[in-house]
């Protein structure tokens, strides 16, 4: 249950601390007093979404903080999800404090540590369930009304459920699949095509060497420039054979006199040397140069092939490069892409298979789902029933319809829907299209009731879901409400005099402005402020001796119908 409750800076709250009882606790005061920020505050700590214009005008940051006393089952649920995050847990105490800044900073810290907004919603949902004008639209919605008739089924259809959606989760992922791969057969028969034309022009190429490109450019060069190298060729040798002034004549005669310096000292044997170094290595090139021209030959049809292969390659390397490493590197990829069609990684009816397989079992399930369900929604429209009659209602006729989907959904093969005659005579018709707002309103209270029996969470806020309803209805709306205070802590705001008349406890709410500045205040009353309260509701803010009466019969009654 929620124990206090307290907002600083935020909207017209300056600084408001407030204590919560157990049982049930209504919220009255004049419209705009600031009944709704209350819940906005507390919306706040079950992860809703926080907003700049939340923060009081003038100020940097508004802070909101709840402590809450957890129950058994409560304390279990939120103890796994603190061990999950690693927050602390000490006792049955939880403290969340919200704090936003002008800046955009939103800080959420639990029990003292930093955690996400994801987590607070986590934790959120078994602490507090708050119910205004959105149930309405919650339950208008068909959509949504198979999951109440889930929600108050036995857990041998939750685990029916999970095993199904299971199934159903890896049968969406496969009909996807199929889909897709019917929708783009076209083209995933052109990419085919496409990968085998390039497979077999790269087979036809017969590459083996990642290096082969360079090694015939080496040997195009020398064949394209045969008439220049012979040229260059042998007037290098005539340089070296001319019987007179020919280098080999020149440097023997060199070697000579140098052989002859040297016979006068050691200073021209070393240059003696060196010139004869220059000989040996002169005539190395000599002999080297010889070789070449002996070799020297133009091959014609060598030639056309190392000029047919250069451009096939280098027509591969424009297609598939740039490099010819590259074109080695695309071919295994064409090679890899292709060998998935020929294994049947892209094979279609192996999905189908998959997808009967997956759907024998799902029809099987959700079978078993559907007979659950069938009984849950029998023992539910009875409940309903009884709860309608106490609300004044007990005229209406309400069925809930289970029949077949029209294919498998994450819910079963069901479609639920939610039929009522509000009065004799009228034919059963889908809640959405006949359900007036005061109707609404005490068929989501019926529907509150029961399942306030199953929900984990501690406190039950109703944000004047008796709006639209007066009189003995409104009383039977408190007495209602009433009793789920037995059950849970229940926090209701209200403009009903017979529903703040039923509670257990009563605040008032505000609103005053100081210095030009709007201040909204919240007091606990007594019992006799709560006659004048009620009083007021009534009568205005003149209070007669009459309206006082009134009151203090009203509440006298209500006490006595609790009973």
């Amino acid at each position: 249950m929620l124990v206090e409750l307290d907002i600083l800076n935020f909207a017209i709250i300056k600084n408001l601390k407030i204590k919560f009882q157990k049982n049930m606790t209504v919220l009255i005061g004049e419209t705009g007093a600031g009944k709704s920020i209350l819940i906005d505050a507390l919306s706040l700590l079950l992860g809703h979404r926080a907003q700049s214009e939340m923060i009081r005008t003038g100020e940097k940051k508004a802070v909101v903080t709840g402590l809450f006393t957890l129950s058994n089952s409560q304390r279990f649920l939120v103890e796994n999800l603190c061990d999950d995050y690693g927050l602390p847990l000490d006792g049955d105490d939880l403290i969340i404090s919200r704090e936003l800044s002008n800046k955009g900073r939103n800080i959420i810290r639990i029990n003292g540590q930093l955690t996400t907004i994801t987590v607070l919603k986590q934790i959120g949902q078994y602490l507090v369930d708050i119910h205004g004008q959105s149930d309405q639209q919650f339950l208008m919605n068909q959509d949504n009304q198979i999951d109440l008739v889930d929600d108050y089924a036995s857990d041998e259809l939750k685990i029916k459920l999970k095993q199904y959606q299971d199934l159903y989760s890896k049968w969406q992922k496969l009909s996807e699949k199929l889909a897709h791969l019917q929708k783009d057969a076209q083209e995933i028969a052109q990419r085919q095509d496409i990968l085998k034309f390039q497979k077999q022009e790269l087979d036809s190429a017969n590459l083996t060497d990642p290096d082969e490109d360079e090694k015939l450019e080496n040997e195009f060069s020398k064949l394209n420039n045969y008439q220049k190298i012979g040229e260059t060729a042998n007037y290098l040798m005539q340089l070296f054979d001319d019987d007179e002034h020919g280098l080999t004549s020149l440097l023997g005669n060199a070697q000579t006199a140098a052989d002859e310096l040297a016979d006068y000292g050691s200073d021209f044997k070393n240059m003696a040397q060196s010139l004869a170094d220059g000989v040996y290595s002169l005539n190395d090139s000599r002999s080297e140069l010889g070789d070449i021209m002996d070799n020297l030959d133009f091959d014609e049809e060598r030639f056309q092939y190392v000029t047919t292969r250069l451009d096939t390659l280098n027509n591969l390397k424009k297609k598939y490069g740039p490099e010819l490493s590259d074109v080695f590197k695309f071919y295994e990829k064409v090679d890899r892409e292709l060998s998935q069609f020929e294994v049947g990684g892209l094979d279609e009816s192996k999905i189908k298979a998959e997808i009967n397989n997956l759907e024998t079992k799902m029809q099987s399930i959700a079978g078993q789902i559907h007979e659950v369900r069938v009984a849950t929604g029998l023992k539910l429209e009875k409940d309903i029933k009884q709860e309608l009659a106490d609300l004044f209602m007990e005229k209406a006729r309400f069925s809930i319809r289970i029949t077949p989907a029209k294919t498998f959904t994450n819910k079963g093969l069901d479609e639920v829907a939610f039929y009522i005659a509000p009065n004799p005579g009228e034919d059963l018709m889908p809640l959405v299209k006949i359900v007036s707002g005061g109707e609404q309103s005490r068929l989501i209270l019926a529907l509150k009731t029961i399942f306030s029996k199953v929900e984990p969470v501690g406190t039950m806020v109703f944000d004047e879901i008796d709006t639209g309803v007066s009189g003995r209805v409104s009383a039977a709306i408190g007495k209602k409400m009433h009793s789920i205070g037995q059950e849970k802590q229940v926090i209701a705001i209200t403009h009903s005099v017979q529903v703040a008349a039923s509670s257990d406890y009563r605040y008032k709410i505000e609103k005053h402005v100081e210095n030009g500045t709007t201040f909204t205040e919240v007091h606990s009353l007594s019992e006799k402020e709560s006659v004048t309260a009620i009083a007021q509701m009534m009568a205005g803010m003149n209070v007669t001796a009459a309206a006082e009466q009134n009151a203090r019969d009203l509440i006298k009654r209500s006490q006595e119908n609790k009973k």
